[in-house]
């Protein structure tokens, strides 16, 4: 019997169901996972408490991001990705991660979008922190010391 003749062929009406690479080469009997997402599922999911805006924090770029918004009012999508030397597609995805964090708001004018920090938000996020380490035991004057930036201020 030749290789030819012993290969699978998919059923007439299936063609357009199967995959030729799962089929050919790795059998019909793997195990289907599910597709990976680009996004933290928290963020995808769009949850709104303290793990979500951390997480929205936890890059590089991301923090470069913010730390340049506390010096301004607002900045355009264009600037913060030439501050950056990021593309302009990669920064809209780090702004859509930031903003379903709840850490900016933006706004569009015309073909533009401008980008500010959405300072009630954090500092809601802020006070629940601070709440938080209180219940373990941090002292709280050290909890009221510390007091969020504001707007304008670097």
């Amino acid at each position: 019997m030749s290789a030819v003749a012993c290969a699978r062929a998919p059923e007439p009406g299936n063609i357009h169901k199967r995959s030729f690479m799962k089929d050919s080469f790795m059998g019909s009997d793997a195990p289907s996972r599910p597709p990976r997402r680009a996004l933290p599922g928290s963020i995808a999911a769009g949850a709104s408490d303290l793990s979500v805006h951390f997480e929205g924090l936890a890059n590089p770029t991301r923090l470069l991001i913010v730390e340049r918004l506390a010096t301004t009012s607002e900045m355009r999508v264009s600037e913060l990705a030439d501050f950056c030397q990021v593309s302009q597609p990669r920064m809209s995805w780090h702004l859509r991660i930031l903003r379903r964090a709840e850490v900016i708001r933006t706004r569009r004018e015309g073909r533009e979008v401008f980008c500010r920090l959405d300072r009630e938000a954090i500092a809601t996020h802020f006070k629940s922190f601070a709440r938080l380490i209180s219940s373990a035991g941090v002292p709280a004057e050290i909890i009221t010391s510390i007091t969020p930036v504001h707007e304008g201020a670097s």
